[in-house]
């Protein structure tokens, strides 16, 4: 999918999320999941750091629940990443490596 088309998409879902926010575990996860799906599409397809920004800034709105914690992480690594923050990238990369989640973003290259 086109990274415009799915940006259509994802700004649409957390709309609809901030008028009826939920802080059960599923759709938590499953609001968290939307975002880090969005964001590989956004680095793959070389979107620019705008395509993204509402991402992070939404990964941020969501409550603080272990449920979503390596969502959050992720979503922190991506920020670096899109940020040309390496040293950071590359810590949060080493973190979540060592948590076994490694092939979650094996694809992503740090400079």
């Amino acid at each position: 999918m086109d990274v415009n088309d799915s940006k259509q998409f994802v700004e649409a879902a957390y709309a609809a999320y901030r008028k009826h926010p939920a802080t059960d575990t599923f759709t938590l996860q499953f609001m968290a999941f939307i975002t880090i799906n969005y964001l590989n599409c956004c680095y793959h397809q070389h979107a620019d750091k705008s395509y993204a920004e509402s991402t992070f800034k939404f990964l941020q709105e969501l409550p603080v629940d272990p449920a979503i914690g390596l969502e959050k992480l992720i979503g922190k690594f991506y920020q670096a990443v899109f940020s040309g923050d390496e040293q950071k990238a590359r810590s949060l990369k080493s973190i979540i490596q060592d948590c076994g989640y490694a092939s979650i973003i094996d694809d992503i290259e740090i400079d």
